[in-house]
């Protein structure tokens, strides 16, 4: 029984642990550009109705800070717009579906980041975009030791169980 109230009390600690503040913060800044108002909080946001003109190709391009390794999630929807290509940290996507999700992989750097949409308007009048951005940070190598950890834990007290033993009367 002390056994697993020491068991117990660890467990408590070390919850107690992983509920305080992360080491690697993630500082986001969304510069919009001069035709859309942008919001990112650093795990979610993006931007509604982005106006193209009628009959042309507009490239916009929003600055993100992302100073923490992760996937950063990019869903682009527009009922009348082609999305032509996606660039972000040096890659560029082309022929590419309105409403899929295109992931790019964050290199940490205090320095912004450009995501560049690029969307192509054959229609005679003007039409708008939104775009759908989420990110994903990489877990902190703490919180990968305390799942294993407790994977282990769990996996003792399993092997550890007595078996019930029946009698027949």
């Amino acid at each position: 029984m002390n056994k697993l109230k020491t068991l117990i009390a660890a467990a408590s600690a070390a919850g107690a642990l992983t509920m305080a503040g992360t080491a690697q913060a993630t500082t986001v800044v969304c510069v919009d550009s001069a035709a859309a108002v942008c919001s990112f909080d650093g795990s979610g946001g993006g931007w509604n109705n982005v106006k193209v003109a009628k009959k042309t190709t507009a490239t916009q391009s929003f600055a993100l800070t992302l100073n923490a390794p992760g996937e950063l999630h990019v869903s682009v929807s527009s009922f009348y717009l082609d999305l032509v290509s996606l660039s972000f940290g040096g890659v560029t996507l082309t022929g590419l579906t309105k409403g899929d999700v295109y992931t790019f992989a964050v290199t940490p750097s205090n320095t912004p980041q450009l995501l560049t949409v690029v969307m192509q308007n054959t229609k005679t009048k003007d039409y708008g975009y939104s775009a759908q951005l989420d990110f994903a940070p990489v877990p902190e190598p703490a919180a990968w030791g305390l799942m294993i950890a407790g994977f282990g834990m769990a996996g003792g007290t399993l092997r550890r169980r007595r078996t019930a033993r029946v009698a027949i009367a």
